[in-house]
């Protein structure tokens, strides 16, 4: 049996949030196995967000019984894809332990198109102790694969809308998220990691360091081995407004520890 040492406890927190791209185990109770009604999905074009460019949310990382660890930042930026516009959004964490002596620096980036709500490619890099990655991932629809940009693996994408772990953080924000729905998507870009499944659990008002919000508290479940897989019980925190600013995330990590992402500031973009 492993000990949950500090330096351990980091890096496991480090890979549950970039190493999102891997098959998991099946979703156990199906789409609707507890009986929960199934929401109907929105049309994909054209959907409502309020989210803009130059947003800026920024976290305290904390790790069970380590504390704070460092910090995450999720940000949006205006950019483009052989001519195409879309918004880049960024996940970043930067994360130490044993006074600075174990470093984790790690970044996921989504591109997508706001119009369609569909990712055009997704990177990941780590950089951490023993663990060094860069890669990236381009989605060709009209192909209908995505490819990574060494030539390196490639395969069938699961869908004409594809989603990745990042781009599905905007797109949650643009559900009406009604309590007491599931939502059942199978929009991963893997065929392997869907179907992705939202429930709106309930209401709740949560304090953060960036003060008092009232939230529509979302379970989400994805088919892969990253921050959202099934069996790590996640909660994210929404604001209960158009904006739906992620203001709080929960995540159960093994050996009985907890991931937390706490708001401490945020900008709201132009």
């Amino acid at each position: 049996m492993h000990k949950a040492t500090p330096v351990r406890t980091l890096l496991l927190a480090s890979a549950l949030i970039a190493g999102a791209a891997q098959p998991g185990a099946a979703l156990q109770s199906g789409a609707n196995g507890d009986g929960r009604p199934v929401a109907e999905l929105p049309p994909r074009e054209g959907m409502y967000h309020a989210y803009r460019p130059g947003e800026r949310l920024v976290y305290d990382a904390r790790v069970g019984i380590l504390g704070g660890v460092g910090e995450a930042v999720l940000s949006l930026h205006a950019d483009s894809i052989d001519g195409l516009p879309v918004y880049n959004g960024q996940l970043a964490l930067q994360a130490s332990a044993v006074f600075g002596r174990f470093k984790v620096d790690n970044l996921l980036q989504t591109w997508f198109d706001p119009e369609t709500m569909r990712a055009h490619r997704f990177a990941k890099r780590q950089d951490e102790p023993k663990t060094k990655t860069d890669e990236t991932f381009d989605f060709l629809i009209d192909e209908g694969v995505w490819r990574r940009t060494d030539g390196r693996e490639e395969g069938e994408l699961a869908t004409e809308y594809p989603l990745d772990d990042i781009s599905f953080i905007y797109y949650i924000r643009a559900l009406p998220l009604e309590v007491g729905k599931r939502y059942v998507l199978d929009d991963y870009y893997k065929e392997s990691g869907n179907p992705v499944v939202l429930d709106v659990l309930r209401r709740e008002t949560v304090r953060v360091p960036a003060g008092e919000f009232q939230t529509i508290v979302v379970r989400p479940t994805i088919q892969t081995s990253g921050l959202f897989s099934e069996g790590g019980e996640a909660e994210l925190y929404l604001t209960d407004d158009v904006q739906r600013f992620l203001v709080l995330l929960k995540s159960k990590l093994p050996l009985l520890q907890t991931l937390e992402f706490r708001l401490k500031d945020f900008g709201t973009g132009y």
